[in-house]
């Protein structure tokens, strides 16, 4: 009887285990991407001259995206990364990068590595929120950066795309560049957003098209 009972403890123990072991399990890149596709409601591609690269073209409240999903080059071993993009303007271009030790600058874009503390000109000087600091702020068009960064819920939406290292360095994940916008899905997990996350829970890409849409609406609204 006692071993009746063993046998039976043992084999419902190996039927939790390997369920526990199935989901546990990491869907493959193409199950991402498949239900990506879904539940982006999307069309899912080849990206033109990316071998081993996908997309997504899709619609979030009326607005066209695109989810690509790539390979790292900058890694001796094979990641992956994603981006969302979406277009909202001609040509403007802003991007943020950790405080370097001195100034540069480059033909046509203001980079800000001093704010001052007093009021300025909406076309004179890059005014970063107190809460971006220890980043500086790159565009080609001072007066709409100055705009888009005085709008607090704005600003709320970006500290969501911020990441702090070990060193208490930030960095940025969202960008617009040539009136792209772009938001990276890093291959480390350490990063805000990453990868790893997203295909951990493929249904919370829809959160950051939400807040990517407050921006969008902004552009639209200019």
């Amino acid at each position: 009887m006692v071993w009746i009972i063993i046998i039976v403890l043992v084999f419902l123990a190996g039927i939790i285990l390997v369920n526990s072991n199935v989901l546990s399990r990491k869907p493959t890149r193409e199950q991402f991407l498949q239900s990506m596709e879904k539940n982006l409601e999307g069309k899912l591609r080849p990206v033109e001259g990316q071998p081993g690269s996908s997309q997504i073209d899709f619609f979030f409240e009326g607005q066209s995206f695109v989810y690509e999903d790539v390979i790292d080059r900058g890694f001796k071993e094979e990641a992956r990364k994603g981006y969302l993009k979406t277009r909202i303007h001609a040509d403007f271009s802003l991007y943020f990068s950790e405080k370097p030790r001195s100034t540069t600058i480059k033909t046509d874009v203001f980079i800000s590595s001093q704010v001052p503390d007093g009021p300025t000109r909406p076309d004179a000087w890059v005014a970063l929120p107190p809460s971006l600091k220890g980043l500086d702020v790159q565009t080609n068009n001072i007066r709409l950066a100055n705009k888009l960064l005085a709008n607090p819920k704005i600003v709320d939406v970006l500290l969501e795309f911020r990441s702090v290292d070990s060193r208490g360095y930030p960095s940025m994940s969202w960008k617009i560049m040539d009136g792209l916008m772009i938001l990276e899905f890093h291959p480390a997990e350490r990063k805000i957003p990453s990868y790893h996350d997203l295909t951990s829970r493929i249904s919370s890409i829809d959160d950051y098209l939400e807040e990517l849409t407050k921006i969008v609406r902004f552009f639209k609204e200019l």
